[in-house]
């Protein structure tokens, strides 16, 4: 079979095509119109097709452009491989059957269908170059993504010589490398981020930029990359501030230590290993602060200077709150306070004892008693020290109020209370004063005076707490001390009554007792 060759046309081999099925189902639908004209119309109609298919279609052929990236990542139009359907042509010469004849036509649709799903995976090939593009392919999958470029541009060059099913072959290959990109971007933004942060917490600057800048080709505004490329630019300057106060720390110089560290957080607030030095070198400031504490309350605590001792061990149990050796040694020191206190107290107590003040010595002796309740001594001496307080507040009553004594029944109380008190042993200058006065006292009250009583011998006079005297005109009694009344009766006269007191400290004036005054008849 010869082929007939015409300028812009490239032959088509036939192939062999069972059009059996085909002609049984026209001789069928014809059995069924059974009519003459419709099949003149049917015949009329595939001749159209094949002009169409012929002439018309290779005049819409597309033109295919792939761009394609430069060096510097950019993208543009590459030079596009135009390659037109091919002109209209004759069919080729052909004296063989009605199924050879229909050959021509059954392959140009094959054909178109071919171009047809070309066309559709193009364009799905230029979406998906245009999304990796934005996320920066170039800078992360360069490789890959030439390697896809190169199956595009094969695939136009089989296009343009109408090899469509290689070119659909081609644009296949290459969007499946597209796609493959695209699916692992996601996953290549994570493990970058997540090698941007180990390269940061190794120190490695250019690791830490190279990393984050491939995260942020692909997510131009995510924060935390963006963070990181950030830090990464300061990483060096920071290392060395960080290297330098590690430096100064293993000299013993901790608090310029931090100042480095703080510097290198002021650049870099993120700086784990600026965080974690400085957090070390803090310790170590509490650590030499607490030491210093502890040893400075031990020494103050030898020299019995135990208040500042207290103050150091709560120093040093601030710095360290869980110290058990802070602990001990603040409690030591509150000991050693307490039983100072409880000794000063003490000694105050003992000193108003020998000062005969028992109110003084009795508030002493209960400060102590509150810090140690324990404290047996000081309760027995506050007993004392109560005790000998009542017996000075009574003896100061007494010695106030001496004519108390006069009375028989407190005469006999007190003389009584005096004898209980002169078996206390060590009676101090104050008591041995209140002694003596009471002794005074007491004596002047059981010495009897010499009191004169005068009378008109008309009056009966009667003296309580003496007796009935009788009918006089002076008589001479001696009493003890004390207030006395003397009464006198007169028959038609009226009664009088005279008080009057004995003092043995001054003389006496006789005391008269007459009933002068009458009493009126009819009264």
């Amino acid at each position: 079979m010869t082929e007939k060759r015409e300028t812009g046309f490239v032959p088509i081999k036939p192939a062999a095509v069972d059009l059996t099925a085909g002609a049984g189902a026209r001789e069928q639908n014809n059995g069924r119109l059974r009519t003459q004209p419709l099949l003149w119309l049917g015949a009329a109609a595939a001749l159209c097709i094949a002009i169409i298919v012929f002439f018309v279609l290779p005049r819409w052929g597309p033109t295919l452009v792939v761009e394609s990236g430069d060096a510097a990542g950019r993208t543009g139009p590459a030079a596009p491989d135009t390659v037109p359907m091919p002109a209209a042509g004759k069919a080729p010469q052909s004296t063989g059957s009605a199924a050879a004849s229909g050959d021509a036509p059954w392959r140009k649709a094959q054909q178109f269908s071919v171009r047809k799903e070309s066309q559709e995976i193009l364009q799905q090939l230029l979406d998906t170059q245009k999304a990796l593009e934005q996320s920066g392919v170039t800078v992360w999958g360069r490789k890959e993504y030439e390697r896809a470029i190169e199956h595009a541009r094969s695939g136009d060059a089989e296009y343009s010589r109408q090899n469509f099913t290689r070119a659909l072959d081609h644009y296949t290959g290459a969007l499946e490398i597209f796609n493959g990109l695209l699916d692992g971007m996601e996953q290549l933004f994570t493990d970058t981020m997540a090698a941007g942060a180990a390269a940061l917490a190794a120190g490695d600057a250019a690791a830490a930029g190279e990393a984050f800048g491939i995260a942020l080709a692909i997510d131009p505004i995510d924060r935390t990359a963006l963070l990181g490329m950030e830090r990464a630019g300061t990483l060096t300057q920071v290392t060395d501030l960080v290297d330098e106060g590690d430096s100064l720390l293993r000299a013993g110089k901790a608090k310029e230590a931090v100042a480095l560290y703080q510097q290198a957080l002021e650049i870099d607030s993120h700086s784990e290993r600026a965080g974690q030095q400085l957090q070390q070198a803090e310790n170590q400031i509490r650590e030499n602060e607490f030491n210093l504490a502890m040893s400075s309350g031990f020494s103050l605590l030898e020299q019995g200077r135990s208040g500042q001792a207290h103050e150091a061990f709560s120093t040093a149990l601030k710095l360290k709150p869980r110290s058990r050796a802070a602990r001990n040694g603040l409690d030591q020191a509150q000991h050693r306070i307490t039983s100072e206190k409880i000794n000063e107290a003490l000694q105050q107590a003992g000193a108003a004892e020998q000062n005969e003040d028992w109110q003084g010595a009795v508030s002493a002796y209960d400060v102590a008693l509150k810090l140690d309740g324990s404290l047996g001594n000081a309760r027995e001496a506050r007993q004392r020290a109560t005790l000998r307080g009542e017996i000075h507040t009574r003896l100061e009553q007494i010695l106030a109020r001496p004519e108390r004594l006069f009375d028989d029944g407190v005469y006999n109380e007190v003389t009584g209370f005096r004898d209980r008190i002169q078996a206390l042993s060590e009676p101090g200058p104050v008591l041995a004063r209140q002694l003596a006065g009471l002794d005074r006292i007491l004596a002047l009250a059981d010495t009897p005076v010499a009191v004169e009583l005068r009378s008109d011998s008309l009056t009966l006079v009667t003296v309580y707490k003496v007796g009935e005297l009788g009918y006089f005109t002076s008589k001479t009694l001696s009493l003890r001390p004390g207030n006395y009344v003397a009464v006198g009766r007169r028959d038609g006269y009226r009664d009088v009554r005279v008080e009057f007191f004995v003092d043995p400290d001054k003389a006496m004036e006789p005391v008269v007792v007459s009933s002068s005054e009458k009493i009126a008849l009819g009264n």
